[in-house]
């Protein structure tokens, strides 16, 4: 067989193929057209052009967590506060504990100070529930502000478990006890627990 016969039967072969799979395409895309046509809605596994989940990156998700918790802790020059549960905090609201002595702390010092609390948080809440990324952070930044025992004993928690909606409920947390026991509601409180509602409900 010579070398241009060869070419030709390689290049009548690839056409064919070619053309076979334009055709089982062409008929994938009449059935679908038919069933949209019927009222059948396709799925993204049969429609071919589907969209693809967004991927969730951690790491910068978890920077952006701390850079978030930051903003609406403060810093207080570095000094020991009152917050406003009555207990001695400094940095980025790490309360005090019995065995530690603070009277002033870095940026730097606070930074460590507020990986090491959140960190807890995501080991606790890791300890007690299982969730994905963006559910564990959000829900990390929960625990970190009202405590595991409290996210524990909600309806939050049932309505996660249940794989039900939590808008409504996690809302309902739009509150601080102060020294005297007592909820006081608070605008900043609503809006924190809407910010992690959002990352909750992560769409990319």
């Amino acid at each position: 067989m010579t070398l241009n016969l060869k070419f030709i039967l390689i290049t009548e072969l690839a056409l064919l193929l070619n053309f076979s799979g334009l055709v089982i395409l062409d008929d994938v895309k009449d059935n679908d057209k038919k069933k949209e046509k019927k009222g059948k809605k396709l799925t993204p596994i049969q429609n071919p052009e589907f969209s693809i989940r967004p991927v969730f990156d951690w790491h910068k998700q978890y920077e952006k967590t701390l850079e978030y918790i930051k903003d609406h802790e403060g810093f207080a020059g570095g000094n020991v506060y009152v917050c406003p549960g009555g207990h001695n905090t400094i940095g980025y609201g790490h309360i005090i504990l019995e065995n530690e002595n603070f009277s002033q702390i870095t940026k730097q010092q606070a930074d460590s100070l507020l990986r090491a609390d959140f960190n807890k948080a995501i080991r606790v809440l890791n300890a007690n529930i299982e969730l994905d990324g963006p559910k564990r952070l959000a829900m990390a930044h929960f625990v970190f502000a009202k405590g595991i025992g409290s996210f524990n004993r909600s309806t939050l928690k049932k309505k996660i478990l249940n794989n039900e909606p939590i808008d409504a409920e996690i809302t309902k947390w739009c509150y601080y006890t102060n020294s005297k026991g007592e909820k006081v509601k608070s605008k900043h409180a609503l809006n924190i627990r809407k910010w992690e509602l959002d990352l909750y409900n992560f769409r990319g």
